[in-house]
Parts: structure tokens; sequence; C-alpha cells
């Protein structure tokens, strides 16, 4: 069995890593489960490093290249669109991965840019932590749908 917390990330995926381990956690995952996911992260942040790009770069093409170039490398598992959904489910939950382009309202856009603005300045640093961070993300996408259903609670 793997341990999660042995697993490390560096590159520009490295300051999320805490959070999806908490987060996969919260989930319910296995710590082997957690550790191939961390471990799946830990790659990507490695690539994204080689490619010199950052979070926001893991649109549906990067994806996709990505896992091309794992199986390039020669990995068997790990290597699908499905495989990657709960680390991109969780980067784009906290505003730092592209997410999938649609049609997006004024409201959406202030709130995809409140939600930005939290994690860049750091909310943890003032003691809170990244899963009190994701539940406002969570409250404000609630409170959108409130809005537009045109319904107070």
């Amino acid at each position: 069995m793997r341990d999660p917390a042995r697993v490390r990330v560096a590159g520009p995926l490295e300051r999320f890593a805490e959070g999806f381990a908490t987060e996969l956690s919260r989930q319910g995952y296995t710590a082997n489960s957690a550790a191939l996911q961390l471990g799946l992260m830990a790659h990507a942040s490695r690539w994204l490093a080689a490619q010199e790009r950052d979070a926001a770069a893991l649109d549906g093409d990067a994806v996709d290249a990505f896992l091309a170039a794992r199986r390039v490398a020669g990995y068997a598992s790990f290597v699908t669109r499905r495989a990657m959904a709960p680390l991109l489910g969780f980067l784009r939950g906290v505003g730092a991965a592209a997410v999938a382009a649609v049609a997006r309202t004024p409201a959406e856009v202030l709130l995809e840019r409140y939600r930005r603005y939290l994690w860049s300045s750091g909310p943890w640093r003032r003691g809170r932590p990244v899963t009190t961070w994701m539940r406002y993300g969570r409250s404000s996408t609630a409170a959108r749908r409130r809005v537009a259903l045109g319904s107070s609670g």
C-alpha cells in the first residue's frame, strides 16, 4: 500500500497537492488510490514544467497531449480522461485549470473572477483550510443557480 504523504509533487501543480490530497480523502479515496492520483498529479506537473506551462494551460488539448505522452512513455494505467477527472475537477474547482468552453453569463464570469481572487489571495494563509475555501466556491455556484432559477433559497 502506498502512502499519499510520500508522493512529492514538484512544478506548477505543487501548490495544489495538499488541497488535492485533502479533497481525495474527503471523497473517501483509500490511501493507495489517493497516492496513485497524486502520482498522476506529480507526472502532470513535471510534464507541464517541461512544456513551460502552468495549471491554467490544462485545457482539453493539453490533457490529450499529456495522456498521449504518458502512453508513449510506456504507462499502461491512468492514460484516459476518466483517470484525469478527479485532478481536473479539483483544479477547475479551485479556479486553477481551464474550464471547458461554454457560453457564460456576466454573473458566471464575475463569480469565476472572485474564485480566482480568493485562491490567489491565499485564504489558507489566514488560518482557513483549503476545504473552507472550496466551500466558498461551491456556495457561490449554488447561489448562482438559485439566482438563475429565480429562487431565494
